[in-house]
């Protein structure tokens, strides 16, 4: 494979990952904020998306890669750095990205969710308040919990013998949800990503006390 094509293969295939989570964003801004949301706008976003925002993603590229291959970056030694560069960078970024994700980290961590648009906060499906001083004291209480990122195989399903509840935290443009048991957990809004509890248990009871002061429950 020649210089240029191996150049140009690494450049577009950075621009299009870009390009996913700026597109990917947008999408998401504009499900949030427009009511009538159907299938078709989904079809004409596709549409957009082929038509136009990749053969410019691969027309930037071309350029770039022709630009770059017109200066000294040409060089064998300062190209083959360059080439080295561009690969190890997914690398790091990865480890670090794994790294983080699977840390011990406060379970406040997994409910975070934008305070200047909440909403109502629900327990087991059942509206409990729409007072946001009440689930802050929730989550606070909830924030003194470590948890680490399991595979799924180490999640145990059986959670018969376990108590728990969940936890929806609404806002203007998202669903915060977690199933909280006591020694696990599972974060739906993280693909469904499951949790174990570093200093467990969970004081269950504590939650159950507390909701029992609002109407619904």
């Amino acid at each position: 494979m020649n210089k240029s094509k191996l150049l140009f293969i690494i450049i577009t295939l950075y621009l299009v990952v870009f390009t996913f989570f700026i597109s990917k964003s947008i999408y998401l801004f504009f499900t949030a904020h427009i009511e009538k949301w159907n299938s078709v706008i989904d079809i004409i976003a596709i549409v957009i998306l082929v038509v136009i925002v990749l053969p410019i993603t691969i027309f930037i590229s071309e350029k770039l890669t022709t630009s770059i291959l017109k200066r000294k970056l040409a060089e064998k030694k300062i190209y083959y750095t360059l080439i080295t560069v561009l690969m190890f960078i997914p690398i790091i970024v990865f480890s670090v990205s794994m790294l983080n994700e699977y840390k011990t980290k406060s379970l406040k961590e997994l409910l975070e969710y934008d305070k200047s648009s909440f909403e109502a906060v629900f327990v087991n499906h059942q509206k409990m308040t729409e007072d946001h001083q009440a689930v802050k004291k929730m989550v606070e209480f909830l924030s003194q919990y470590q948890v680490k990122k399991i595979n799924d195989r180490d999640w145990n399903s059986d959670v018969s013998k376990e108590t728990g509840f969940m936890i929806e935290i609404r806002t203007e443009n998202e669903v915060v949800m977690a199933s909280i048991y006591e020694n696990q957990l599972m974060s739906i809004n993280n693909n469904g990503d499951y949790y174990k509890v570093v200093n467990g248990p969970i004081e269950i009871r504590w939650v159950y006390d507390y909701i029992k002061g609002f109407d619904n429950f």
